[in-house]
């Protein structure tokens, strides 16, 4: 049923009944009960479509990330281009922007001048939080939406926060390694050289948990570049001066080349090896058992739910449920990768179907 039949039906104008179905304050509380009544008996639904058409709505949304590690930014971008798919039709225009890891400065830069460019809200991950706090405040003061993603800024002024806990990732960590070291245990811990809020979050939660297990030791802390460069060459090293460890806890994106290095040494027994994200690389370790757990955070949902939360907020003023939305964190190891191999793929058809 049209809103002319429905007008018809009432007796009243069909810009009447636009006017109820877009709230407008210019029509009688009697008028407009009356049709809230009839929609309500006609079980009618809005073709958002043809509404976006005739009220000549368009959105455009900007998703800014850092370039590395790649293969998880592109899990992020498919699921930016589903949402993007699926609202292609309702006036939303979604572009996606790679900035440099170590030129954070390519950020703020972006967000300074997307809103003069035309864009209505942004989705950002955060690559130099500090830097960006500030700037994040003025543009959602100024009534900018902006959807912080994968990295937190605890004190910003944000329509909402998706992505991981990262403390609770850590807690995890921790616990996984209770699991597969039952007896006493020495633990090399890899992280950053560079003040990393997510990462530095991760190991406090791997601390924590570690406490509660007196048989697990923090016997080393390695630090590196935030590219991951070295990572392979410093292991190869360290460990063949140091080779008893019997865990490796890789709270940056460097699960292949540590694997690589424990497995060019040769070294038995191997040490537990457990980091995060999931590839086609870290899948084949998973398998040959060089890597023994990772953690997966749904990266495909940080950019799905992004970009529908800005569309809702700007389209119909609707605010997210909670202003932090952590993602799942599922713990893949040999026996279930391929499923979260082919995660992907079944959304995919899931959406066509």
């Amino acid at each position: 049923m049209t809103t002319s039949e429905i007008a018809e039906r009432l007796g009243i104008s069909r810009g009447t009944v636009s006017r109820v179905l877009n709230n407008h304050p210019n029509v009688k509380p009697e008028t407009r009960q009356k049709v809230l009544d009839a929609l309500k008996e006609l079980n009618y639904t809005p073709n958002e479509t043809a509404r976006s058409l005739v009220m000549k709505k368009e959105f455009r949304i900007a998703v800014i990330v850092f370039s590395k590690p790649s293969f998880f930014w592109a899990q992020v971008e498919n699921g930016v281009n589903t949402a993007k798919n699926d609202l292609a039709s309702q006036g939303v225009i979604v572009d996606y922007f790679v900035t440099d890891i170590l030129k954070p400065e390519e950020q703020l830069e972006l967000i300074r001048t997307l809103p003069q460019k035309g864009y209505h809200g942004i989705a950002i991950a955060p690559n130099d939080p500090q830097m960006l706090a500030s700037e994040i405040d003025r543009l959602s003061n100024s009534g900018f939406p902006v959807v912080i993603i994968n990295v937190e800024i605890p004190t910003a002024n944000q329509l909402c926060y998706i992505g991981c806990d990262y403390i609770q990732s850590g807690i995890l960590a921790g616990e996984l390694f209770s699991r597969f070291l039952p007896g006493p245990s020495d633990i090399l811990v890899l992280t950053l050289k560079d003040s990393v809020h997510s990462i530095e979050q991760r190991i406090t939660g791997f601390r924590k948990e570690l406490s509660q297990h007196e048989n697990l030791n923090i016997k080393r802390i390695e630090r590196f570049n935030r590219d991951g460069s070295g990572v392979y060459e410093s292991l190869i090293k360290l460990l063949s001066d140091m080779p008893d460890f019997q865990g490796i806890y890789v709270s940056l994106a460097a699960l292949v080349p540590t694997a690589d290095a424990v497995q060019a040494l040769n070294l038995t027994p191997a040490p537990v090896i457990i980091g995060y994200d999931l590839n086609e690389d870290i899948f084949m370790r998973l398998k040959n058992s060089s890597i023994s757990a990772t953690i997966c955070h749904e990266p495909f949902n940080q950019g799905y739910f992004a970009v529908k939360i800005l569309h809702r907020f700007l389209d119909k003023k609707i605010y997210p449920s909670s202003s932090l939305m952590y993602n799942k964190l599922e713990v893949v190891v040999a026996s279930n990768a391929k499923y979260y191999m082919n995660e992907t793929l079944q959304t995919e058809l899931f959406r066509e179907i």
